[in-house]
């Protein structure tokens, strides 16, 4: 299993730009979504992520390289896991229920909690669009392997996770995942940032999740 530190992001740029935001996260180690446990859905893709805290909301940051732009959803709670899309999965203590938060390439996002794949309860929409995004899509270098490369950047305020009661996310553990997938894309694909063993594709494993732990404001400025 993978453990994950997630920096404090200093509070100040809390109240900047996403874009501000978007080019501090890029000061920050990159974590590679590599693993594809199913080889019949194998795609030469690249994807990883940064993240970061500011107490009180979670800062995440995506970059993808590949072949292919599809975007059919626009509805908040909608079916983003068919367009290009990244997804993180987190629970919070011992908690044994996690959310799914899901985004698509245009900043359009899906909420849900619960213990397992079924009988997951949405989040309201108006806490959905508490989600702040920022998203950039360009046509790659001509040197890339992939046409494509995308970013999206995410501010999660910690009232989202109102089932878990948190203070504030400072000294915070949990465990998590990472993901990318495209079901409707013309190779679907999905990867994850820690390793998945099953026999069909399936992210909603909570055994397979990765430790988190929220470090302090004395741990880490950027």
């Amino acid at each position: 299993m993978k453990n994950l530190f997630v920096p404090f992001l200093d509070q100040y740029a809390v109240n900047d730009s996403m874009e501000t935001v978007s080019t501090l996260l890029d000061a920050l180690p990159k974590n590679q979504i590599a693993h594809q446990p199913w080889p019949e859905f194998y795609t030469p893709i690249q994807a990883n992520f940064t993240i970061a805290h500011s107490n009180d909301a979670i800062w995440l940051k995506y970059e993808v390289h590949e072949d292919t732009i599809k975007v059919a959803t626009s509805e908040l709670n909608g079916v983003v896991h068919k367009d290009n899309c990244v997804e993180f999965f987190v629970s919070f203590g011992t908690d044994k229920s996690y959310y799914n938060i899901e985004v698509n390439c245009v900043g359009i996002c899906l909420i849900a909690y619960g213990k397992e794949r079924s009988n997951r309860d949405f989040l309201p929409k108006e806490l959905v669009k508490m989600i702040k995004t920022h998203a950039v899509i360009k046509t790659a270098a001509e040197n890339s392997k992939r046409k494509y490369v995308w970013e999206i950047t995410l501010m999660i305020p910690i009232v989202v996770f109102g089932y878990s009661n948190l203070k504030t996310l400072s000294q915070q553990t949990g465990f998590g995942n990472f993901f990318k997938c495209g079901d409707d894309l013309p190779q679907p694909h999905f990867c994850s940032w820690n390793e998945i063993e099953a026999e069909a594709p399936n992210f909603h494993l909570p055994e397979f999740f990765g430790s988190l732990a929220f470090g302090e404001a004395a741990d880490l400025k950027i």
